[in-house]
């Protein structure tokens, strides 16, 4: 492979493209699915002068491997060639981030600073000529380029976990996309200073808006809600429609969205500027759903939950979903939140998703729909309230959801605060059909040696005190049972919290009326004995339930979380597109055929790739011998494939190992390096 790969790069550093194209399409033959075979194509028809071609190729490459800095060195030359300047210097400036970062020393061999110094120069050349042209358009993508630069465009991203002063400005959630920032509760307008408006401190509220001092509502609604936030004192809203009295309302907390019930085609006049958020129409359609809410629990392992531990550990939880559906065996495809949740919200797997490293940080494909875009597009109304800075608008989060209301979960969002507010929320929009996904993190503070709440200090004993020093991450931490223990109680006093949303929910609606499950991404590491295999059942199977099925059962069909967005889809009767996942419906849920296995696999950066099959009757485990590179390829060499039944006995089978060897290799050949 290498030698034809050397023969390649040879022909085309000559010119000689007729000889390349015939070894890039023998190369096809043997590797079909090599990234280098994607780079040699980007560059043949650069330099065929193909700029159609060479782009395509140049894009899917970054698509499907955004930590490799060769790749948008690639697009940048041909963007240049193009004579695109900006989204030149932008792909330049991200190859220069990749090969900084892992000290290549391609960075000082291309002369990256020399060319987006260049390139610098002729943006600024631009600028005076869109500036004498008028060309207000060009200047504002111009702009957002630049304040995207701030993050070296979504590679390293710390507004939500920093000090960084959001609330009250806008801010980019995606590169098409900036929204502006309110702080979500006006009581704290009279403690926040000037100089303390960050999403550690305070709750951000993520709008989309349009900035002015007029607005009309129009729709086909009869009602709507109208978030306005301002930025003075003293502003006065003017509510005027013919037939209506007029209305003076005064706003003087700043940074705040105020929401305003009103009559379709009011027109609001302010007296000084304001950011109107999307009016949301009112009215439920007696055809959807008038909630389904998300529950998602950081790190709830099922390995606490099985059989009667469940009743004992969290009592409210297993009485509320009994009603529904508990499935028993499903497993996430990745052992820690970034990847997994990837996978909840678009059903693809890591290699298809890639977002791997703890590091860097990368967005969701834009080119797969996300659940809550999904659900925005039927038409519910869609809010995420959420402190987990993995999952950020930045990473792709954001999309779909009307409202995203985020504070660092160590601080703000805390079992007992989001409860409160999803009860808040929940109230507050209950004349629209509502999506709302929420997130808690208490379960975290184990594997992070944070000190635990008082209900749980007081409860256990000074040996379960004694816990064990935090691991290098939470996905690496030693067997500990002082920690389980803790991390029981901790599960326990969650359940307490989350009964008076049961409560709430069962009180208000009846079953056919909601959707509602609660889930995890990942296990705990703290729970792997001693000698198991990295990416065993303790890391890997997690807790997931739904009621609002229309039936009550207990199941231990094998489920992945790739099949989360089909489950929500199927129940909420929406039909999922052409595209493809890897989810598929259980049998459990309506669908037809139930999955072989379940695969959990670590792609992380330093670390061997580890893959496991989950199947009903045996346990598949496969490691690669070889470290994973930082952009999540690794080369094939020195691996192990072993079986085990479910009471962990090794099993000999030849047929079984090779049928999995094959599923293996064909799932990572994308990632390998041929």
């Amino acid at each position: 492979m290498k030698q034809i790969k050397q023969q390649i790069e040879r022909k085309l550093d000559a010119f000689q493209l007729n000889e390349a194209k015939e070894l890039i399409d023998l190369y096809e033959q043997k590797a079909p699915m090599d990234l280098d075979l994607i780079a040699f194509k980007s560059i043949y028809y650069l330099y065929a002068n193909d700029l159609d071609q060479a782009l395509h190729y140049a894009l899917l490459g970054t698509r499907r491997y955004p930590l490799t800095g060769d790749l948008y060195y690639n697009l940048a030359s041909i963007y240049e060639q193009r004579n695109d300047i900006l989204n030149a210097y932008e792909n330049y400036e991200k190859a220069s981030f990749l090969f900084s970062f892992t000290h290549d020393p391609k960075e000082a061999e291309l002369q990256l600073s020399k060319k987006l110094a260049q390139l610098w120069q002729m943006i600024q050349e631009l600028i005076g000529k869109y500036q004498e042209e008028g060309n207000l358009l060009a200047l504002e993508k111009i702009q957002n380029s630049a304040e995207q630069a701030q993050t070296h465009y979504g590679f390293h991203e710390t507004a939500y976990r920093s000090g960084k002063q959001v609330i009250g400005n806008y801010y980019w959630v995606s590169p098409s996309e900036k929204r502006y920032v309110g702080a979500y509760r006006k009581q704290f307008d009279a403690l926040m200073r000037l100089d303390c408006r960050d999403l550690i401190h305070h709750k951000g509220e993520f709008l989309t808006v349009t900035e002015g001092a007029d607005y009309q509502v129009k729709g086909n609604a009869e009602e709507y809600l109208l978030p306005i936030a301002v930025e003075n004192n003293q502003t006065i809203h003017f509510f005027e429609k013919e037939g209506m009295e007029t209305f003076l309302v005064p706003q003087d907390s700043l940074w705040h969205f105020n929401y305003y019930r009103v009559p379709n085609n009011v027109s609001v006049h302010s007296s000084k500027k304001a950011f109107y958020g999307n009016p949301i129409p009112l009215g439920i359609d007696p055809s959807k759903k008038k909630v389904v809410l998300n529950i998602f629990i950081d790190g709830l392992s099922q390995e606490i939950l099985n059989g009667e531990d469940f009743q004992k550990v969290m009592p409210n939880t297993y009485e509320f979903f009994r009603k529904g559906t508990i499935c028993t065996q499903a497993y996430a495809t990745a052992e820690w939140t970034y990847p997994s949740i990837a996978n909840y919200v678009t059903g693809l797997d890591t290699p298809h998703h890639m977002l791997i490293h703890n590091m860097i940080d990368g967005a969701m494909p834009e080119d797969v729909p996300t659940l809550p875009e999904y659900f925005k597009e039927a038409g519910y109304f869609t809010a995420k309230q959420c402190g987990n800075w993995r999952i950020i608008p930045s990473y792709g989060h954001a999309r779909g959801y009307d409202q995203f209301i985020y504070q660092h979960q160590h601080i703000g969002y805390r079992a007992e605060m989001i409860v409160g507010d999803v009860v808040d929320h929940l109230e507050a929009f209950q004349d629209t059909n509502q999506f709302l996904w929420m997130s808690i993190g208490d379960l975290h503070d184990i594997a992070d040696g944070f000190d635990l709440p008082l209900a749980i200090q007081n409860n256990i004993s000074l040996k379960e005190r004694s816990l064990a020093k935090a691991g290098e991450t939470s996905a690496k931490q030693e067997y500990s049972e002082d920690k389980i223990k803790a991390f029981v109680k901790s599960a326990s006093h969650v359940d307490v919290l989350l009964s008076l949303l049961y409560n709430y929910l069962e009180n208000k609606y009846q079953d056919n009326e909601i959707i509602v499950s609660l889930f995890a991404d990942h296990g705990q590491s703290f729970l792997v004995p001693p000698e198991e295999h990295f990416m065993c059942k303790e890391r890997a199977k997690v807790a997931f339930m739904v009621r609002g099925t229309g039936s009550a059962q207990i199941t231990d069909e094998i489920i992945s979380t790739s099949d989360y967005l089909n489950i929500m889809c199927k129940l909420a009767g929406i039909p999922m597109k052409n595209v493809e996942t890897s989810g598929q419906l259980p049998v459990c849920f309506g669908g037809e055929k139930e999955r072989e296995y379940a695969l959990t696999e670590s792609i992380h950066p330093k670390d061997p790739y580890y893959a496991t099959f989950f199947t009903k009757h045996h346990t598949i485990y496969f490691e690669n011998g070889a470290p994973t590179a930082e952009d999540g390829r690794f080369e094939l060499k020195n691996y192990t494939i072993s079986i085990k039944d479910l009471d962990g006995n090794p099993v000999e089978d030849q047929s079984m190992q090779d049928k999995y060897l094959r599923i293996v290799f064909e799932h990572i050949a994308p990632l390998i390096i041929y």
